[in-house]
């Protein structure tokens, strides 16, 4: 460790296997509350490594700097599909939540099954294609006839809704 006005730079070792030990250098600034790998893991994929955890750990760093706690770690982001549940999922959401994990299930059943063969997987691909057109034609269907007011709307026309 080489330390100058709060600057420190470590060699870290890992082992990878019995004879090989790989190491990587990781400062430390603790001034900036700044810590850096060689192994560039959080430049690349926005996570700490172990390299730099075990130096915060040995520096004895209680709290991480904010930069590294990204926001979509946070519970309170805004999520950009409807389907992910978290502790502020409106109460409109749920029955839609609930549906959505239900064909999630029985998808998953039914690819695990198709994925065994080349022929039952395109026996699926066939019924997809098919599924979408149907679910399609019924939406755009429906599109058409929800537009009818109270005073239009007869027995036929609430049947075929």
């Amino acid at each position: 460790m080489n330390s100058v006005l709060g600057y420190s730079v470590y060699e870290v070792g890992e082992q990878v296997s019995s004879s090989v030990l790989n190491k990587f250098a990781v400062t430390y600034d603790s001034v900036a509350a700044q810590v850096k790998c060689h192994c560039l893991l959080f430049e690349s994929r926005e996570i700490l490594c172990r390299h730099a955890l075990s130096v915060l750990s040995f520096e004895r760093v209680t709290q991480v700097s904010p930069r590294y706690i990204l926001e979509r770690w946070s519970k309170n982001v805004k999520r950009q599909h409807t389907h992910i549940k978290n502790s502020h999922n409106e109460p409109m959401l749920e029955p839609r939540s609930k549906k959505f994990d239900e064909l999630v299930f029985r998808s998953h059943n039914i690819c695990e099954f198709a994925s065994e063969s080349e022929e039952l997987t395109t026996i699926l691909h066939y019924a997809y294609d098919n599924i979408m057109v149907e679910m399609e034609e019924l939406k755009a269907k429906r599109k058409g006839t929800c537009s009818l007011s109270h005073k239009d709307a007869n027995l036929e026309s609430v049947n075929e809704l």
